[in-house]
């Protein structure tokens, strides 16, 4: 559900989109009424120490902005960090992982990261079409495995990966799945019936954008049908193991491992607020939103991004440039599988990246093509909206703005 795109509920997938590419990225980086999370039942613990190296004023105007952001959410935790090449590292900590413990958050804690799935299966989508061995093509329509899909003969992967199919999102009836069933078991072919009935945006395949799990579901099961391997083994074997993700899996059961950080959801009226989600499964995620990572291993995931994530040139300029018409604007937009900023005058990159939310839990990764700077931010809360990790992201992007991002002065190639 991405809660700006992640594999939770779509719905918070799609103001995830909105609440990334507009909140976030518009600053720089790539329905359910509830009450607030209370943060009185456990004390918020000091942030972590920051490591040595990063400019001491740069850190003390971090950690006012963090003070003064998580103070405005209904989050009960969030964790953060910041890693510029040449310059040092900044991990901070606030509130707790565990409302009934009052452990703090920490960096080593595993947590569902929602959307930021839909960059890893991506690319290895990309890769198995870079290497030409599996036989699929960006321009395959997806008649070829799943005919009966409404514009089947007329949707392609590459639409898949871009939202631009036109697939409508699962909206509300999503988070009323989730809330009626947060145990039941995945079944990709389920919520792939359920995307075909579900109304279609107004315009034909590749002619707009539309931000919705249901198109990450096919192409996983595509991947899946293509190769005759499963998901979960497609991304160790392609992205976990390669780039080094010791405590990243893909985990359609929505089990995460100890430590860990529980997440707590204000998304179901009928449940208690808020709701401990740690063990809820991801059935209404999977390939748009399943995976569990700790923030360690999104620095790793964000520092592949930027260096391609084993995908040829050919395709990464796909991957950057093949983005839906109406995805974004002032530079922002969907590429193949990531949340793309171009500088306007130039046209290079200057980020790019992906967020997530899963019920309970909010995500960021952004890569800083400039500098090779990352930044993250995990939240172990929703606040009934899935964008209250953005309140603080867009207070700490203006803050580190300047020293991750060096302007370029030349027309870029790609």
């Amino acid at each position: 559900m991405r809660v700006p795109r992640t594999g939770r509920a779509e719905h918070i997938g799609r103001r995830g989109m909105s609440g990334l590419l507009a909140a976030v990225l518009a600053l720089g980086l790539a329905a359910c009424g509830a009450g607030p999370v209370s943060q009185e039942a456990s004390p918020a613990p000091t942030g972590q120490t920051p490591t040595p190296g990063l400019d001491r004023q740069l850190v003390a105007a971090l950690e006012a902005a963090l003070d003064e952001s998580f103070a405005a959410t209904q989050l009960p935790g969030v964790l953060v960090g910041l890693w510029i090449p040449g310059q040092g590292e900044w991990v901070a900590s606030r509130g707790t992982a565990n409302l009934e413990t009052g452990e703090p958050m920490k960096a080593g804690n595993q947590q569902k990261i929602g959307s930021i799935t839909k960059s890893i299966v991506t690319s290895v989508a990309l890769q198995l079409i870079g290497e030409g061995t599996s036989g699929l093509t960006l321009e395959d329509t997806i008649d070829r495995w799943y005919p009966d899909f409404p514009e089947a003969s007329h949707i392609t992967v590459r639409m898949l990966m871009n939202m631009s199919s036109g697939i409508g999102p699962p909206g509300m009836e999503q988070i009323e799945r989730i809330c009626a069933a947060p145990y039941a078991v995945a079944d990709p072919e389920r919520v792939i019936a359920i995307g075909a009935t579900t109304p279609r945006s107004g315009f034909a395949p590749g002619e707009g954008f539309t931000y919705s799990g249901f198109n990450t579901f096919l192409l996983g099961r595509i991947l899946e049908q293509t190769t005759g391997e499963d998901l979960a083994g497609l991304i160790r074997a392609r992205i976990t193991e390669p780039f080094g993700l010791s405590r990243s899996r893909f985990a359609p059961d929505g089990q995460v491992e100890a430590p860990s950080t529980h997440g707590y959801s204000l998304f179901c009226p009928e449940l208690p607020r808020p709701t401990d989600t740690i063990d809820w499964s991801n059935a209404e995620s999977w390939a748009a939103g399943a995976m569990v990572s700790t923030l360690d291993d999104m620095h790793a995931w964000g520092r592949a991004l930027g260096a391609g994530a084993g995908i040829s040139p050919e395709l990464l300029i796909a991957r950057y440039g093949d983005t839906a018409p109406d995805s974004g604007a002032d530079g922002l937009a969907y590429g193949l599988g990531v949340q793309v900023h171009r500088d306007l005058a130039t046209g290079c990159i200057l980020d790019l990246g992906h967020s997530g939310a899963e019920p309970g839990y909010g995500t960021n990764v952004t890569y800083f093509a400039t500098t090779d700077a990352v930044f993250v931010a995990f939240a172990n809360g929703d606040g009934g909206t899935g964008e209250e990790v953005f309140r603080v992201v867009q207070a700490l992007h203006p803050v580190f703005a300047s020293a991750v991002t060096e302007m370029p002065t030349q027309p870029c190639s790609r």
